[in-house]
């Protein structure tokens, strides 16, 4: 029965700044953990970086063993991790890192709450999952922007549920020393379609908006010394990530990348995760980069063409000054700018990798116009023709003019 009631999940407390580390063992203790198994990277448990962690534990009462995965990691490595846990007498799980870390940390967290037969079903047979160890996860900046979503990938197979999502983050400046590079950029842009793509349908849940203008602000304030300054040899980040002077606005970029990972489920029912969802198998990026290049052709429609008030926009993306100076009609035409050029200058600071139409994104025309039935059966509300026009005009990176919707009146960019 549908009560009219409207309701936002987001489970995960998050603790971030200074000595967020120190919080964690009391915090695990309130689940009753007194000896949670750390996942991580061999090459950062190699190097030291779980040193901050051993520091925040020592004297708590509580200790951890450390599982070292491989970096490509299969079901075997859930299998034999869950066989460590399992005889060593743990209780609680933790994270450290991001990426396929933090998904085999949660395949873990599965099996350790209903035995491997729980997780070996829900890899058969799909499902929900109903219950995991304690689960904790400690950022660092090797991430994707879906470590905090209710959801896990291992190999080609998804399992979700909202137990998958963290109980406990611990957003803390130690562990960020480590550089970052082009993929946290990545991430980044895809942790912003994501927060923004909530705003371009009247159908996605209004209680999200709060958390989506959050994580956007964050993301933007996070991204603009990579785009507004000029580009070290590599593309290396280590002139913001990981310098001195500067935890306060990473610890805020890691925050915002685990609360996207909340907005997901609420993300993927807009359309422009849809058409992303429907391209992803023929492109060359991920369905989060997609969106990222859709996005704003999506915004544009809705606006100019549908003529969807989209003002609020540009309080997701600027600060209260800019949101003031600008004219109230000139607010989502100065919000769909500000995207374009994040996404134009991270092109630019990716020496091309991020790709700033579906064209670059390795996606033929004709294969678009052979998507589109399908895709205007998947977005509700749209016609074929106004897909096509949509598509075609993130094929070129062309502007919508709402006086021709014509497929034929676009350009073709050579």
């Amino acid at each position: 029965m549908d009560t009219g009631v409207t309701q936002f999940l987001f489970p995960s407390k998050i603790g971030a700044g200074a000595r967020a580390l120190e919080h964690l063992p009391f915090d695990l203790g309130g689940f009753g953990a007194q000896r949670p198994m750390v996942v991580c990277s061999g090459e950062l448990d190699s190097e030291g970086g779980l040193k901050p962690l051993e520091a925040a534990f020592k004297g708590s009462g509580l200790t951890f063993g450390v599982y070292a995965m491989d970096d490509i990691p299969s079901l075997e490595t859930v299998r034999e991790v869950w066989t460590h846990y399992d005889e060593g007498g743990f209780d609680a799980v933790i994270a450290v890192g991001g990426g396929a870390v933090v998904d085999v940390a949660k395949g873990l967290a599965v099996a350790a709450a209903g035995g491997p037969e729980a997780l070996r079903s829900l890899l058969a047979d799909g499902g929900t999952a109903g219950a995991t160890a304690p689960l904790a996860w400690v950022p660092t900046l090797a991430l994707t922007g879906r470590e905090a979503a209710p959801e896990a990938a291992l190999e080609s197979r998804l399992i979700q549920g909202t137990c998958l999502c963290p109980n406990l983050i611990a957003v803390d400046p130690r562990m960020l020393a480590n550089q970052g590079h082009t993929g946290l950029a990545e991430a980044g842009l895809g942790a912003l379609a994501a927060a923004l793509s909530l705003y371009d349908s009247g159908a996605v849940n209004p209680l999200a908006r709060p958390y989506a203008r959050l994580t956007a602000q964050r993301i933007i304030a996070g991204l603009t010394p990579l785009v507004f300054k000029p580009r070290e040899p590599g593309g290396r980040l280590s002139r913001w990530f990981g310098s001195e002077g500067k935890r306060e606005e990473e610890v805020a970029f890691v925050t915002a990348m685990a609360v996207s990972g909340g907005l997901l489920p609420e993300a993927r029912k807009s359309t422009t995760f849809v058409l992303a969802d429907v391209l992803a198998p023929v492109a060359t990026v991920s369905r989060e980069v997609l969106a990222a290049v859709l996005l704003p052709t999506v915004l544009e429609y809705a606006h100019r063409v549908r003529g969807e008030e989209l003002s609020d926009l540009l309080a997701a993306l600027g600060d209260l000054d800019l949101l003031c100076a600008t004219p109230v009609q000139q607010r989502t035409e100065a919000a769909l700018a500000m995207v374009r050029e994040t996404i134009n200058r991270l092109w630019l600071f990716s020496e091309g990798g991020l790709p700033r139409t579906l064209s670059e994104a390795g996606l033929e025309r004709e294969t678009l116009l052979g998507l589109c039935e399908q895709a205007s059966a998947m977005v509700e509300g749209w016609q074929s023709h106004e897909v096509e026009t949509l598509l075609l005009s993130a094929y070129n990176g062309t502007r919508l003019d709402p006086r021709n919707q014509s497929t034929r009146a676009i350009q073709e960019v050579s």
